[in-house]
C-alpha cells in the first residue's frame, strides 16, 4: 500500500475514533443530565414562567389547570419568577422569570411536591394553589388617585334592613348588623361613632337589640351608610349584590368600598363551603328604582322622598344585598353570622389602607 492510502486509512480510522469519542461524550452528558432531571425542570420553570404571562395578559379572571408533573419538585412563586427544584434546594434550583405587571400583584407562595397545580388571576392577584378553590368571583377594585380617608375616624351608620318583605330572615340580618359592629370596635372603631337604623340594647355593650326589633332616631348625619339586606329571587341563584347611588357625590368611593367589601367575603375561607353564583356592584338611580329601595333612611327630618337631590347626596353609601334567600345556598350564608360581621368590617378596614 502506497503512502497515500496508508494516510487515507489512518484519517478514516481517526474519523471513527473521533466519531466515537463524540458519541461517548453526548452519551455520558445526556446520562448526566437525565441523572439530574434538570432539562425537565428548566422546561417547567420556563413553562409556567409562560403561562403567568399569559395568565397576565388574559382579561377578567382566569383559573389554568396546569398538566406538567410537580410531584417530585417544589414550586416557589415570587413577584416575578418561579423556580423549580428538588429536596436539594441549593444544588438543583432552576429559576425562570416573567415580566410583572404594576396593576396586578403577584402572590408568593411555596408549593412541596404538589399533585395538582392551578394557575390563577382573580381581582388584583396572581396566584398559584394546588386547590381548584379559588373564586373568580373576586372585583377587581378602583383605586383613588388621592389617598383615601379611613373610616376609622369617621361616622358610619348601620343600616340592617327589615320589614315585610324582609321579615324571615331580619333577625339574622340584625344580628349579622350586631356582629359587624362588634368586630368595627374590636378593629379600633370608636364606638360613639358607629350608628344604627335600629335600636341598641340598653345594657353596657354597643350592640342592636335584635329579639324585638324597632328603628331609632339616629341622625342621617354620618360619613357612611352601610345597608344590610337578603336578597329574594325565584331563579335560586345566589349571589351578592352591592348596591350604590349613581350620580352621588359619593360615587367612586361607595363602589371602591363596595368591591373591598364584597372581596373580603369572597376571600373569608370560612365561608368556602357557600356556593356564591357571582358578584356585582350596581349603581342605582333613586328617582327610577322601586319601593324596597330604603330611600327614607337618606332623609333628613321633615324632608321628603321627592324633596332628595340625588346630586347634592355627598355619603359614601353601600347596600348590601347577602344572598339569596330564596336558595339553600343563601339560606347556608345567611346563617354565617359571625363570618359576614367579620368580612364585612374587614372591608371597612381594607378601604383605608
Amino acid at each position: 500500500m502506497n503512502k497515500r492510502g496508508i494516510s487515507r486509512s489512518l484519517f478514516l480510522v481517526g474519523e471513527i475514533v473521533g466519531a466515537a469519542l463524540v458519541a461517548v461524550l453526548l452519551i455520558s452528558n445526556a446520562m448526566q443530565w437525565t441523572s439530574t432531571e434538570r432539562p425537565y425542570k428548566e422546561y417547567l420553570a420556563k413553562d409556567i414562567a409562560l403561562s403567568i404571562d399569559s395568565i397576565f395578559a388574559s382579561p377578567g379572571n382566569i383559573i389554568v389547570n396546569y398538566t406538567g408533573n410537580l410531584t417530585d419538585y417544589s414550586v416557589d412563586l415570587t413577584g416575578n419568577s418561579v423556580s423549580i427544584y428538588d429536596d436539594l434546594k441549593q444544588n438543583s434550583e432552576i429559576t425562570r422569570k416573567f415580566v410583572p405587571s404594576e396593576n396586578i400583584e403577584v402572590n408568593g407562595i411555596t408549593l412541596e411536591k404538589p399533585k395538582n397545580i392551578f394557575l390563577a388571576k382573580a381581582g388584583d392577584e396572581i396566584f398559584i394553589s394546588d386547590s381548584a378553590r379559588t373564586n373568580l368571583n373576586i372585583l377587581s377594585c378602583d383605586k383613588l388617585n388621592e389617598k383615601k380617608e379611613k373610616l376609622k375616624d369617621k361616622k358610619i351608620l348601620i343600616d340592617p334592613g327589615y320589614g315585610e318583605d324582609y321579615i324571615g330572615e331580619s333577625k339574622k340580618i340584625c344580628n349579622i348588623g350586631n356582629s359587624l359592629i362588634s368586630n368595627m370596635i374590636t378593629e379600633g372603631f370608636d364606638s360613639s361613632n358607629i350608628l344604627s337604623t335600629i335600636k341598641f340594647d340598653e345594657g353596657e355593650t354597643r350592640s342592636l337589640y335584635c329579639d324585638h326589633i324597632s328603628k331609632s332616631d339616629a341622625s342621617i348625619d354620618a360619613n357612611a351608610i352601610i345597608s344590610l339586606r337578603a336578597g329574594k329571587y325565584d331563579n335560586k341563584k345566589n349571589s351578592i349584590k352591592a348596591f350604590i347611588i349613581s350620580g352621588s357625590k359619593k360615587e367612586k368611593e361607595s363602589k371602591i368600598l363596595a368591591c373591598f367589601i364584597i372581596n373580603s367575603i369572597l376571600g373569608n375561607k370560612r365561608l368556602n363551603d357557600v356556593n356564591i353564583d357571582g358578584t356585582s356592584i350596581v349603581p342605582v338611580d333613586l328617582e327610577t328604582t322601586n319601593e324596597n329601595f330604603p330611600k327614607d333612611i337618606f332623609l333628613k327630618n321633615g324632608e321628603k322622598v321627592e324633596d332628595f337631590k340625588t346630586a347634592d347626596f355627598d355619603k359614601i353609601f353601600v347596600l348590601l344585598e347577602i344572598g339569596n334567600a330564596e336558595s339553600e345556598q343563601g339560606k347556608l350564608l345567611l346563617e354565617k353570622i359571625p363570618e359576614l360581621g367579620n368580612s364585612i368590617a374587614k372591608g371597612l378596614i381594607d378601604y383605608g389602607k
